[in-house]
């Protein structure tokens, strides 16, 4: 009988020591891939993450209180990304949720943190639509459709382009939406799309659309999927001596562009919501910081690293202590849309009334120095 007494003592003072020490923390749930195809997005973004959440609690936390994180893998899977964002808001009871970085998994997951009213930040996420109608849900990404037709506008000033072919891979939303956009924007500016093809997410093999393009000579070919089959993509056309360089948004801003396409995709210009090449004090820092913990910076950590300090900005002026009154939850989302040119690493933003971080893209260009591929930062 002892034995069990003190068993059951032992059980209730962990319970009271697990209780106490969460009710000195305030918990941020992340989701993405760390893990399949697309798990540069996911790891980078929480390296960001981990970055700001560690300085935040090195300078005293929020509120009183220190911030601590969960996160899930999802390996890229929708319905995986939905189950990880059921646990975080049920069983985590986080004060909101950073993710997905893609623009797919967003749609799905969106609508659950808003019916929830928990707040969900995606810090990747571009696709046209992603906040539309849904309160709790932000993005702190360069829009799609502020980004796609800067570009365009820009090579064809910048190269004299007119011509281009379109690829879009028709499983994927985000390249469905960009595609569309890019469309818009071509006859906004006079330029032509002389041939279009598709693909899906997944394909490895590109020689007929390749075949389909190369009579049509494009000055560049807009691809609007991911780096996975953009790196593909040129490799095929490089090996059939076609010259045009790829153009595309943010779904190929990934080294394992160039690790796989090599010297296939010199050339190939992507606009983005962050540079570490840019100049800005604030971001030099966020490089040498992400650095020293011997991680690279790019737009999806500088992203993840945003996206902590507008939650926390949201947080203190909400006065927020406790992640399950759902009454500070909704002055934690009125403090977070009513931010004003918040300037981040990614850039100066505000939120329009959708939750839609405005922003200013950054152009650059796959380049080699001294043997190593790089973006270089084309419109600073």
């Amino acid at each position: 009988m002892k034995k069990l007494l003190l068993l059951i003592l032992s059980f209730v003072l962990v319970i009271s020591f697990s209780l106490f020490a969460k009710s000195k923390e305030l918990t941020i749930g992340v989701v993405g891939p760390e893990t399949g195809n697309l798990a540069v997005y996911g790891t980078k973004t929480l390296d960001g993450i981990m970055l700001a959440v560690d300085e935040i609690n090195a300078a005293g936390g929020v509120n009183g209180k220190r911030l601590r994180v969960v996160h899930y893998d999802d390996r890229g899977d929708k319905a995986e990304a939905a189950a990880a964002t059921q646990r975080l808001i049920n069983r985590d009871r986080v004060c909101a949720i950073i993710g997905e970085p893609t623009s797919g998994a967003t749609f799905v997951i969106g609508p659950i943190a808003n019916r929830a009213k928990v707040i969900l930040i995606s810090a990747g996420a571009t696709a046209k639509g992603v906040t539309d109608g849904k309160p709790f849900v932000f993005r702190d990404t360069l829009l799609d459709s502020d980004g796609a037709p800067a570009t365009l506008k820009f090579i064809m000033d910048k190269f004299g382009w007119k011509n281009f072919a379109l690829i879009t891979s028709v499983n994927n939303d985000y390249s469905v939406g960009l595609s569309g956009i890019f469309k818009d924007a071509a006859k906004k500016y006079g330029a032509n799309i002389v041939v279009e093809q598709t693909v899906s997410d997944g394909d490895t093999d590109f020689s007929a659309q390749i075949t389909a393009i190369k009579p049509h000579n494009p000055d560049a070919i807009i691809f609007t999927g991911y780096y996975p089959e953009g790196s593909l993509i040129m490799l095929e056309a490089r090996k059939q001596g076609l010259k045009a360089p790829m153009v595309g948004g943010d779904g190929l801003l990934a080294p394992d562009l160039w690790k796989v396409g090599g010297d296939s995709v010199l050339g190939s210009i992507v606009y983005a919501g962050f540079s570490p090449q840019a100049k800005a004090e604030n971001v030099q820092n966020f490089v040498k910081k992400m650095k020293e913990r011997g991680k690279e910076a790019d737009m999806f950590s500088a992203q993840g690293y945003d996206a902590v300090y507008l939650l926390v900005n949201a947080m203190k002026k909400a006065g927020l202590t406790s992640c399950t009154d759902v009454k500070q939850r909704i002055k934690m989302r009125d403090a977070l849309a009513a931010t004003k040119d918040f300037m981040g690493v990614s850039g100066k933003m505000s939120f329009d009334k959708e939750g839609n971080a405005k922003k200013v893209p950054f152009i650059q260009m796959v380049d080699k120095k001294d043997g190593k591929y790089y973006f270089k930062l084309l419109n600073e």
